[in-house]
């Protein structure tokens, strides 16, 4: 299985600009791959200022723990430790994060969390939305209300979370130190849902070995060939090839 990304276009909803600059600026330098990375800013036609986010076409964390089943502490762990460090970053004013719901907290193929916020002061904001961090920690506690509940941990990392949600960055930071606490992390494994990337093409479909589904399928399965007798994972080609698109670009043009 491999991760397909989307795109999604962000537009000022009037003529101050100035938050969704503020977030894009930030969002520039931030580091990490649990939040949806920028890949082109520029205005319309109109002049309305627009910025494109690469969003992981991932599960909802609710979905993906459907699937997953009750996880275990070091799974927990895994899951919602960059949750909890992402809302941390907020609370300090280190990192700026939009608002978002649940449904926005993605679990990629991977078994990674990434949050796809909406930027304020856009078009996409949705009134049911709330604070990133706040939704961080929601998601937070999703994660830990599925795993055991014998664990002698939950208690006390139940009752952090529940603090840290209205709580300042210390709060945050001391639910964070009790998950890291709960056990070693262990990685997610899952089969997430597929994702079809040939839009239209049925599984079954028959093509001739050399005809365009079948190569593209190759690529999807085995990955694109690269140097003697090497492939690289088509997750990695394609994301390349988003990246390098959008750094050709200039850092203000006219988005059409």
């Amino acid at each position: 299985m491999q991760m397909v990304t989307d795109h999604v276009r962000w537009v000022a909803s009037d003529a101050d600009d100035q938050p969704l600059l503020a977030w894009t600026a930030d969002r520039a330098t931030a580091v990490g791959r649990h939040l949806a990375p920028v890949t082109a800013i520029g205005r319309l036609p109109g002049g309305r200022l627009a910025v494109d986010v690469q969003r992981p076409i991932g599960t909802p964390l609710a979905t993906a723990l459907d699937t997953l089943g009750a996880p275990t502490t070091g799974v927990a762990v895994t899951l919602t430790v960059p949750l909890l460090e992402l809302a941390a970053a907020e609370r300090s004013g280190s990192v700026r994060i939009g608002t978002a719901g649940l449904d926005d907290v993605l679990v990629d193929d991977a078994g990674a969390v990434v949050l796809c916020d909406r930027p304020p002061g856009t078009d996409g904001v949705r009134g049911a939305d709330q604070d990133g961090a706040r939704v961080l920690l929601l998601a937070a506690r999703v994660v830990w209300e599925r795993a055991d509940p014998r664990d002698p941990v939950r208690p006390l990392v139940d009752d952090a979370i529940a603090e840290a949600l209205d709580g300042g960055a210390e709060a945050v930071r001391a639910a964070l130190s009790h998950v890291r606490a709960a056990a070693a992390p262990r990685p997610v494994r899952w089969e997430p849902a597929a994702h079809e990337l040939l839009v239209g093409i049925p599984p079954d479909a028959t093509e001739p070995a050399d005809g365009f589904v079948a190569v593209a399928r190759r690529f999807v399965e085995h990955g694109v060939p690269f140097g003697s007798g090497r492939r690289l994972p088509f997750r990695r080609a394609l994301v390349g090839a988003v990246v390098a698109a959008g750094l050709t670009a200039a850092a203000v043009f006219t988005l059409g």
